[in-house]
């Protein structure tokens, strides 16, 4: 079984180990029988070798050497053992408990899994260390009995074997046989009871014993072999009796199938569904939600069933359970612990269980909105025109947008790629109005839509978000490439999320003119790549190399997603002052790569870039900072220093073309993010990972065939560094226009905020660039009175 649904009826989950050992097994499938295949093959091998048999003492130890060592293994078998046997020598039974945390034990009796629950309570009552084969069968089928009566699922019956001096056979064993028992109506006392019935004297004896002397009283309340001093054979026999006796005696005037019906009844009566709460009862149990310790962040999965289908969340200790059905995992928790109210995850529906009506209450709105963030079209239009505070349930201010992101253990590079994602226009306003509610919807674009819904969202009961359900999906559609324990490239990443995430949405696989998507709408772009080949040769004289440029100029038109700039070499022989001196470098002296004159080497070719009308709405700017050879990963510290973080003009760097933009007018671009590399700040884990960790995945110089060459990522070396990102607030900058025209010199807040992880301050504008900045997002300045230009529309 897995679970309380039954997958195969007819499987032997035993092992015989030798002519005297038998192994019974419970847990994972694949676990179990390649664990018991695996003991079995060994126990067999050293009799072979040594021409005698393991007693049951040694491989009960050699089998809970084996769980020992698997468990301290990055793939430890879930496996539950019961080790019976005979020892050889000494001709006495064993009889061995083992856990699936290679925990032992001799035990006279055991059982495991569900049977446990309903099984030992009558192996403790008739259990005697004398017990024959005949007892033992009887007692079986005590605790089967008690299984088809009480078991929540179809009883399919028990497959019995017998451990004797001769060795282990199979003994017949009737699992259809299930004894009468008469049941108590639920309504009725005991008193009444007793009143109605016309109970045998053995029957009032049995429970009337409050007459009887103490000793005689205390000798009833004893296993019935040690009462009356017979053996469990008479004690079975004469419980049996009394109960068919009790039976007859209750309903003689009801036929056979009537008492078959009274058995299938449970003998307490189960909670009744209701389709609506009774009059006076619909705020029942409200009282309980904690919204403190409810988090929706997580993987939406099942605690039990470890089943992302059908899942609800108990509302008042915050756990995920599978089904609200009379048999689920939330209708036990319900029964069990006392917890009542449940959301569905998927319809956002709250019901009361184990009554299973719907709840319709209003004050239960904020938890369905923080379950399912969802905005309209004015609501997103005020974000970035209208500042607005939010409080979190402890009453910490925040502003929606700017949350911290929850680093769970290396995730940090992640996190700054969805903090800039979410402030790029185009991108938020898609998934916070787009709805992925249709089925077979990729679930790298829903999870990712859930996350920016919940970083802008005013009602949240934290003032943090966790990536975890995005983490989960990248790991798996990566392959595992991008994880939450080892740190990656922030650019790798975003290289591989933008084209994953376009192709989710159901972007094409070939390059088009026209953007297929939101993603290539917001960045792509097209430049041209000319190359030469270079030649290397010797002169006339052969006394010295000659390089020659070919003639033949192949040039070819490509998109990109992010426009990579190259740091101008360290020096090889530094100065002795050298930590005091800070390298820098103009970014307009970076952006010459691409005004179509510079020339760059790669692989005996002489290549030029040149970009291309019309510029994408956004711009992705990626420094390269990090350099690998055979011997030694390198981090280039170079500062790249810009003017203002408003007002770049690109227009030198793109072909002319006037019928898409005059060319003695600027394009103008302004700071929207900039993620930061911070080799001061140790990473999360670094110290105690730093001796084995390789480092961070190499980062491709150029996405989209910018022509870049490639690079080693972030983090190529020993040590671990830590990424913060540097984010506008459009609405601030407004805010504090409008503020300066009322109150000249006066502003209500920073304009620049600064988000590492979980910490959220604010930046001043004219130091940005005194960090080394690794990833730059620039927004295109829209131009009045341009709108209907040719070409315009293409370049907002």
């Amino acid at each position: 079984m897995r679970g309380p649904t039954i997958i195969k009826a007819e499987d032997d989950k035993t092992k015989q180990l030798n002519k005297h050992n038998l192994m019974a097994f419970s847990g994972e499938a694949g676990d179990t029988v390649q664990f018991a295949e695996y003991i079995q093959a060994n126990i067999q091998l050293y009799t072979m070798r040594n021409d005698t048999e393991l007693g049951p003492n040694a491989v009960a130890s050699f089998v809970r050497g084996e769980l020992a060592r698997s468990l301290r293994s990055r793939n430890p078998y879930t496996v539950n053992l019961l080790l019976g046997g005979i020892d050889p020598i000494t001709q006495k039974p064993h009889l061995y408990w083992i856990d699936y945390l290679a925990s032992v034990a001799s035990v006279p009796y055991a059982a495991h899994g569900y049977a446990q629950y309903y099984c030992l309570s009558t192996l403790d009552k008739h259990h005697h260390p004398d017990i024959s084969l005949d007892e033992g069968l009887k007692l079986l089928e005590m605790c089967t009995d008690e299984l088809k009566r009480r078991l929540p699922i179809d009883y399919k019956g028990v497959l019995v074997k017998v451990i004797t001096k001769d060795g282990v056979r199979e003994q017949d064993f009737d699992n259809n046989r299930i004894s009468i028992m008469s049941k108590r109506q639920a309504e009725l006392s005991l008193e009444e009871e007793e009143l109605s019935m016309s109970s045998s004297a053995s029957k009032k004896a049995r429970v009337e014993d409050g007459d009887l002397p103490e000793d005689e009283a205390r000798s009833e309340a004893l296993p019935l072999r040690r009462a009356n001093g017979q053996d469990i054979l008479a004690a079975a026999e004469q419980e049996g009796e009394e109960l068919e006796e009790a039976a007859q005696d209750q309903g003689a005037e009801s036929s056979d199938a009537n008492i078959d019906d009274d058995d299938d009844k449970p003998a307490i009566a189960a909670p009744k569904r209701q389709s609506a709460p009774l009059e006076g009862y619909s705020d029942l149990y409200l009282d309980t939600i904690n919204r403190e310790i409810l988090d929706f962040d997580f993987e939406k999965q099942c605690s039990v069933s470890l089943s992302n289908i059908n899942v609800y969340a108990c509302l008042v200790c915050g756990k995920y359970f599978q089904g609200r059905g009379p048999k689920s995992h939330a209708y036990f928790h319900a029964l069990e612990v006392g917890h009542h109210v449940f959301i569905n995850m998927g319809t956002k529906k709250v019901y009361v269980l184990p009554e299973g009506y719907e709840v319709q209450n209003k004050s239960l709105d904020d938890i369905k909105y923080v379950v399912d963030p969802h905005y309209n079209k004015e609501e997103v239009a005020k974000l970035d025109k209208e500042v607005h505070d939010a409080f979190d349930l402890a009453g910490n201010r925040y502003r929606p947008g700017f949350v911290g992101m929850n680093n769970i253990k290396a995730n940090d590079y992640l996190n700054v790629v969805v903090q800039l994602l979410a402030h790029v226009f185009p991108i938020r306003n898609y998934f916070l109005l787009h709805d992925f509610s249709q089925p077979g919807t990729p679930q790298l674009a829903v999870r990712f839509s859930t996350l920016v819904r919940k970083l802008w969202n005013h009602k949240a009961f934290r003032s943090h978000v966790s990536p975890h359900e995005l983490l989960q999906e990248i790991a798996l559609r990566s392959s595992k490439r991008f994880t939450l324990t080892q740190q990656s490239d922030p650019v790798e990443f975003l290289s591989w999320f933008l084209n994953n995430l376009h192709l989710s949405l159901g972007g094409a696989k070939k390059p088009s003119k026209t953007p297929t998507s939101v993603v290539q709408a917001a960045f792509q772009g097209h430049l041209r790549i000319e190359s030469q080949a270079i030649t290397a040769h010797s002169d006339t004289q052969n006394a010295r190399l000659v390089f020659t440029e070919s003639g033949t100029i192949n040039s070819q038109t490509t998109p990109y997603l992010i426009l990579t700039l190259d740091l101008p070499p360290t020096p090889l022989f530094q100065s002795s002052n050298r930590e005091s001196i800070i390298p820098q470098v103009p970014l307009t002296t970076l952006l010459n790569k691409y005004n179509g004159i510079t020339a760059s080497e790669k692989l005996a070719q002489r290549v030029r870039h040149r970009l291309l009308h019309p510029l994408p709405p956004y711009l992705l700017f990626h420094i390269k900072r990090f350099s690998k050879n055979r011997f030694v990963s390198e981090r280039n510290p170079t500062i790249v220093t810009f003017p203002s973080p408003r007002s770049l003009d690109m227009s030198p760097y793109v072909e002319p073309n006037p019928d898409i933009w005059p060319h003695s007018e600027p394009i103008l671009y302004d700071l929207v993010a900039n993620i930061i590399l911070d080799p001061t700040v140790a990473a999360p884990g670094a110290h105690e990972e730093a001796a084995a960790d390789k480092g961070v995945n190499a980062a491709g110089g150029s996405s989209g065939g910018s022509g870049s060459s490639s690079s080693s990522g972030a983090g190529a070396g020993s040590e671990k560094v830590s990424w913060l990102v540097q984010l506008h607030d459009k609405a601030m900058a407004a805010e504090n226009s409008r503020v300066q025209k009322e109150h000249a010199g006066e502003q209500r807040g920073p304009e620049w905020l600064e988000i590492q992880d979980l910490f959220v301050k604010k930046a001043e504008s004219e130091t940005l660039f005194t960090k080394e900045g690794y990833l730059m997002v620039w927004e295109r300045r829209k131009v009045p009175g341009k709108a209907n230009r040719k070409g315009k529309a293409a370049a907002k």
